[in-house]
């Protein structure tokens, strides 16, 4: 360690009797600039940044960032960004004790080794030889980050003062990006681990959702005639659909955080759009005693859109108003184009509790709610405004929230293109499901939930169809060869097989490649959708799946079949 110590003092000694040359401004400036725009980048890249800058500007032979990591509760200096002769060193990990980044953080001061050979034994046995070498420590807010340096290998490289000042410049600029960027990411990583667990949360959710939907669906069947039972069960499915609307609102967010919001665009009738909308809230109003003024939709506006979407921005809008709204207050749903004659604006106003100007700048922020308010107000995720706003803006619209202040009511107004060429012979999508009777057909559902199966297969029994069930791959298979059933309701996550895998060879058989097979997901991810249709699927849904539109997916295979 006197070693060391000797280098220390006769590096300090060494650097106050060598001349230094003329600060070069307008070259550390240039450095600064490029540093400046990378600090908006990846870490590592903000880093070679760094260290490329430390190269030039020190007509060094090498340069590198060095900074503190600890593993098993001992400190070491990992080299995360290199240039320069010792490149191929990138990644390296060196002691603590054994580095000359932990001296110099520890003196607090610059280092400069001449002949660090002799007196650093981690740094012999390298790709190049080192003639001298300066550290810098890296250290912001009394944090020790690590250290920046440069190396010569030639005697005609040597380092003065106006290089320590470079470094020392470069590692000031380091250490507040270096914080920055770890904030930055960390956040990025909170996020990330948010978004998976939200996801994940709202699948498992989900799951079993789909058996008692149907279950209770089976039990109305079985009680007809019994009023009291069918009013009890009514609630049951009341609230199944707010438990389903909530987790849809839960995976709207991670979508709309990954920007994996898609849109199935096509003409549709605003009339039809506003409709289901009303009839989505027609329970709401009743209960409390609501009074909802339809204005401007005499006559039909053509919009080109996502039904679906566009619906539930407009049911999102008459949710909140019937939530927020006191019980007799009015709620006013009008529409009206425009002078311009391409854009039709969509208000929802109310009489209801309003926001205190405060509020409405981050009312459309992700998992932003409305304070204050009664009780029964209360309640949702704080997610489905910043959804609406985010499908408004994916059809080219806007969306504005007013209000004159709490207790004044609210006006949230949506303006959206209207489709200059309407085609009136163009069928408009609608959200309604099929409630068509569907002739029988022979089923083999495959899930590995014995719930699932059960709950569907009645309720499936119960209109008709004759339905045989599996819980694994290979007993699809089996059965499948057996019976040759018409169509196959297929869950993608099997305990012995990917679904995928097992669409594939089914589309392989040729005495199997009649059977419509249906693909059941449980996640609501278009890659599903489009994996299932590549795999050899004729359709896609997702849990908990929608008896209306699975009884629409089967009149439509019968179709197929013909």
């Amino acid at each position: 360690m006197a070693t060391v110590s000797t280098a220390i003092s006769s590096g300090a000694a060494e650097l106050r009797r060598r001349s230094s040359r003329a600060p070069e401004y307008e070259r550390e400036n240039r450095a600064l600039v490029r540093l400046a725009r990378a600090q908006i980048g990846p870490r590592d890249v903000l880093l070679q940044t760094i260290v490329d800058a430390a190269l030039e500007l020190c007509c060094a032979g090498s340069a590198g960032i060095s900074l503190v990591e600890e593993l098993d509760g001992n400190r070491y200096f990992r080299w995360l960004a290199v240039a320069g002769q010792v490149a191929g060193l990138r990644g390296n990990l060196t002691a603590w004790k054994d580095c000359p980044c932990g001296i110099a953080l520890e003196s607090q001061e610059s280092l400069l080794l001449v002949d660090p050979l002799q007196t650093v034994e981690a740094l012999r046995g390298g790709p190049a030889y080192i003639t001298e070498g300066l550290v810098v420590p890296i250290e912001t807010d009394g944090v020790q980050l690590g250290a920046i340096w440069v190396m010569s290998h030639s005697d005609s490289c040597r380092f003065e003062r106006e290089d320590v000042r470079l470094l020392s410049s470069l590692s000031a600029v380091a250490g507040s990006a270096l914080m920055v960027t770890n904030a930055r990411d960390q956040k990025a990583n909170d996020s990330r681990q948010r978004d998976e667990f939200i996801a994940m949360l709202s699948h498992e959710l989900l799951g079993p959702m789909g058996p008692i939907d149907n279950a209770v669906t089976a039990t109305k069947a079985y009680c007809a005639g019994n009023e009291n039972a069918l009013v009890l069960l009514g609630i049951a499915e009341r609230q199944i659909s707010r438990l389903r609307t909530l987790m849809d609102d839960l995976l709207d967010a991670v979508r709309l955080q990954h920007g994996k919001l898609r849109l199935d665009i096509k003409n549709v009738s605003l009339k039809e759009i506003a409709a289901d909308a009303m009839a989505s809230v027609q329970d709401g109003l009743e209960q409390r005693r609501l009074q909802l003024t339809v204005a401007g939709l005499d006559n039909d506006i053509i919009l080109a859109g996502d039904y679906v979407r566009l619906s539930q921005v407009v049911t999102n809008l008459l949710s909140n108003s019937v939530r927020y709204t006191p019980a007799g207050g009015r709620i006013l749903l009008s529409a009206a184009c425009e002078t311009d004659g391409k854009t039709v604006t969509i208000a929802v106003q109310d009489d209801g509790r309003g926001k205190a100007a405060e509020d409405l700048a981050s009312v459309c922020n992700l998992f932003v709610q409305s304070c204050g308010g009664s009780k029964e107000a209360s309640g949702g995720l704080g997610v489905g405004l910043a959804v609406v706003k985010r499908i408004v803006e994916l059809h080219h619209g806007t969306l504005d929230v007013a209000s004159a202040g709490a207790g004044k009511g609210t006006t949230v107004t949506v303006r959206l293109p209207i489709c200059c060429e309407p085609n009136p012979s163009t069928e408009h999508q609608t959200g309604i499901e099929t409630t068509t009777s569907v002739k029988p057909v022979s089923i083999l559902l495959v899930d590995d939930s014995e719930d699932a199966l059960q709950s569907l297969s009645t309720v499936l029994v119960l209109d008709g169809h004759s339905v045989e069930t599996a819980d694994s791959g290979a007993a699809a298979m089996r059965r499948l060869k057996s019976s040759k059933p018409d169509v196959a309701i297929m869950d993608i996550c099997l305990p012995d097989a990917d679904g995928f895998d097992v669409a594939r060879a089914i589309r392989r058989d040729e005495s199997l490649n009649d059977i419509y097979l249906v693909a059941l997901s449980g996640y609501a991810d278009e890659t599903d959708g489009r994996r299932a249709l590549a795999a050899g699927f004729n359709a896609c849904m997702t849990k908990p799946l929608s008896i209306g539109r699975l009884r629409a997916i089967l009149a439509a295979c019968r179709v197929v079949q013909k």
